[in-house]
């Protein structure tokens, strides 16, 4: 199935702060690779080729660099949360929040919002002003994160050639949202999707 897609062309950030005793650190050696891995094989990619997948999604891609863009928020020392920021992804000239993962144990803590938002303002202070996001239909808590931090539905015809608006509907109603303004692949208006 296709992945969703969500612009923010003006990012806004709202100056979200962690909860007590969480911190950002950012990725400073290839020890971090295993930290990465562990985070993201809670739920986000299969652990047995997480090696693999960090190098084909953040040094072997078009845009990242691990060391200017790949964050961890920590609590007591240890990495729980982790998400990349990248400037120019796939050399589109568009910022992209990539990557993004939080251990279960953390979730529902509001991560999520300050990772969506704080992703937004590492961009900004690059220059930033159009930034996209990939996603899933079943990662409803992330959803609704980037919807509240000003990320829009992007309407383009998945592998089947059918637009997202039925998938959107399924999302909104979901995560209890009642219409919502849905964008082009361009960035203009397209249609407001109400349950």
């Amino acid at each position: 199935m296709s992945s969703l897609k969500l612009y923010n062309f003006n990012p806004q950030p709202k100056g979200l702060i962690l909860p007590r005793g969480f911190v950002v650190t950012k990725f400073s050696s290839e020890e971090d690779i295993a930290s990465w891995v562990e985070i993201c094989a809670d739920g986000l990619i299969d652990p047995e080729t997480g090696f693999e997948r960090f190098h084909r999604d953040i040094t072997n891609a078009d845009g990242p660099d691990a060391y200017r863009d790949t964050y961890f928020i920590e609590k007591d020392g240890g990495k729980i949360a982790t998400f990349t920021a990248v400037p120019n992804m796939n050399s589109t000239g568009m910022g992209n929040l990539h990557m993004v993962a939080c251990k279960n144990g953390y979730r529902g803590l509001g991560i999520g919002k300050f990772i969506a938002d704080y992703s937004l303002k590492i961009l900004k202070d690059m220059g930033i002003e159009k930034v996209y996001l990939l996603t899933h239909d079943h990662r409803l808590p992330a959803i609704k994160a980037y919807l509240g931090a000003g990320y829009l539905p992007v309407n383009y015809p998945d592998d089947g050639g059918n637009d997202m608006v039925t998938r959107w509907k399924k999302i909104i109603q979901e995560i209890g949202i009642d219409e919502i303004k849905m964008l082009d692949e361009k960035g203009n208006f397209d249609r407001i999707i109400k349950v």
